[in-house]
């Protein structure tokens, strides 16, 4: 845990950036908390796991991301009427809160990642050279972060601490 609240405290004034699946839990969790368990997309968190994330995001004043997670999550939210109202608002505030990095995919397709990862997460590789604290729940992607010597936190890891 140590470790974990290093990171944190390493990052506060870099930037945090966390993946599609997190930031999807987290825009679902700000639009209807009771949904998370019931969405297709989201059913493998609980609304425990939303309080952790929005509670170590929070830490945060950079928000760092790409616009291949931002289309792929905008595609992902795919709720319906109200809920889906409330969710794109809740993207529409996030956006203007963060910063977007990116590397053009055609050069993101040459990365020694992109095989293995799909380009969004290989995007998010591409992007690692900055220097920010990365956040997943994606174990290749993961893995892939760690190799490269980069500041990466697997969110499986915190999720039986209990900071909630």
């Amino acid at each position: 845990m140590t470790d974990v609240l290093g990171l944190i405290e390493k990052h506060r004034a870099t930037g945090l950036f966390v993946d599609t699946n997190l930031l999807l839990l987290y825009l679902v969790g700000k639009t209807n908390k009771n949904r998370i368990a019931n969405f297709k997309r989201t059913q493998q968190y609980t609304a425990d796991d939303f309080e952790l994330l929005d509670r170590i995001m929070g830490l945060f004043k950079i928000r760092i991301t790409t616009p291949h997670v931002l289309t792929e999550l905008s595609n992902l939210g795919d709720l319906q009427g109200s809920e889906r109202a409330g969710f794109r608002s809740w993207f529409v505030r996030m956006i203007e809160d963060a910063r977007e990095f990116y590397d053009e995919s055609r050069i993101v397709v040459k990365e020694n990642s992109f095989p293995r990862l799909g380009l969004t997460d290989a995007a998010i590789a591409a992007v690692a050279r900055h220097r920010f604290l990365f956040l997943t729940v994606d174990l290749d992607l993961y893995v892939t972060l760690a190799k490269r010597g980069v500041d990466a936190i697997n969110f499986n890891h915190l999720r039986p601490l209990n900071w909630t």
